[in-house]
């Protein structure tokens, strides 16, 4: 997987519809740790799936939910 230009991340960073390698890349892990990690955690059932609306896509806040509570974090009101 490239790595995508600064101007393309940059104008990409607020979108809410993430394919699997923005995901990834998100993450920060190594493409094929992600890609496994991914296949493992579709899995679950409350992994975020794919919209079939949003092209295959997933909904990032809800990932980034999923992440945050996995690892602890309660948001804060």
């Amino acid at each position: 997987m490239t790595t995508p230009a600064p101007d393309t991340l940059e104008r990409e960073k607020d979108k809410l519809y993430v394919t699997d390698a923005e995901l990834i890349r998100r993450m920060g892990v190594p493409e094929r740790q992600g890609r496994a990690m991914l296949q493992d955690l579709a899995k679950k059932s409350n992994f975020p799936r794919k919209q079939a609306y949003a092209d295959g896509r997933r909904y990032w806040p809800a990932v980034k939910l999923y992440f945050d509570k996995l690892n602890g974090l309660e948001k804060i009101r």
